[in-house]
């Protein structure tokens, strides 16, 4: 039946989408998620700080550790077991260990739209990833980069440009300069999969 119910819900894209506003408000509710927008999915975190911001059709894979002050833009993906994590402890007191020595204030980091983040990478408070930038699984990012870039390695390094010219990143730019639209999601037989 549980599989039947998935076939069909793969099979009817307006019924995916009401599934996914459903399950939002389950984890809102759950993680006092507010400011994840209703179009967003969610699943499985490890933690979320309750003021993450999301714009829509954001995708937050199982096992995400999310720091406080971060704020993700349209479309962006998350991989299993991504972190954005911690500024840094203050570690320079003589006399006063780590532990007791306090931590700097937060900073903010933003993932802008269309980012695509690959599982287990790493990516330090306070950066920014530009619109439509790929950071590849494994990565550890430490500081900003650019849009439409692809970066890998520990720390990450520029690999590459997402689109072949500069006339393929400006109609990408102009898509996401659009309100948010629906679409079909990826991998539609295995979205419903355990």
């Amino acid at each position: 039946m549980l599989e039947g119910l998935r076939k069909w819900l793969n099979e009817n894209q307006k019924m995916y989408l009401l599934y996914r506003r459903v399950r939002v408000l389950c984890i809102r509710l759950r993680y006092g998620l507010w400011g994840v927008h209703p179009t967003s999915l969610v699943i499985q975190p490890r933690f979320v700080s309750c003021d993450l911001q999301t714009g829509a059709y954001c995708s937050i894979s199982h096992g995400a550790w999310i720091a406080p002050k971060v704020r993700l833009g349209n479309y962006v993906l998350l991989g299993p077991e991504v972190a954005i994590i911690g500024g840094d402890h203050v570690f320079n007191l003589p006399g006063t260990p780590i532990t007791f020595s306090g931590r700097p204030a937060m900073p903010a980091t933003v993932i802008e739209d269309d980012a695509w983040i690959g599982q287990r990478a790493i990516v330090k408070a306070g950066v920014r990833i530009g619109r439509g930038a790929i950071v590849a699984m494994g990565s550890v990012v430490t500081r900003d980069f650019e849009p439409f870039t692809i970066v890998a390695g520990v720390p990450a390094r520029f690999l590459r440009r997402r689109f072949r010219s500069q006339g393929e990143e400006e109609i990408h730019d102009r898509m996401l300069a659009e309100p948010a639209r629906p679409g079909q999601f990826c991998g539609p037989k295995q979205r419903l999969a355990r």
